[in-house]
């Protein structure tokens, strides 16, 4: 959770400043625009975060279960 919130607050603040400063130029004589246009919305960050902690919540359930069905007498016989 503070990786994904870490990843929110910079990567706001790096759109934030390139949709402000134009930060990545593009050559004009090949593109209509002379600069990468950016368009950062909340509903957006907030759709990424959720589906992102979702996906880790759904990658730790297997490896969750399997441990659980072993006894712990027998997971501590081999060490």
């Amino acid at each position: 959770m503070i990786g994904t919130a870490i990843g929110l607050v910079l990567g706001y603040t790096l759109s934030y400043a390139g949709a402000r400063y134009h930060l990545i130029a593009l050559a004009p004589e090949v593109y209509s625009i002379d600069y990468v246009p950016f368009a950062p919305r909340l509903i957006d960050g907030i759709l990424v975060a959720l589906v992102a902690m979702g996906i880790s919540f759904v990658a730790t359930i297997y490896p969750s279960w399997s441990a659980a069905r072993i006894l712990p007498a027998e997971a501590l016989r081999y060490e």
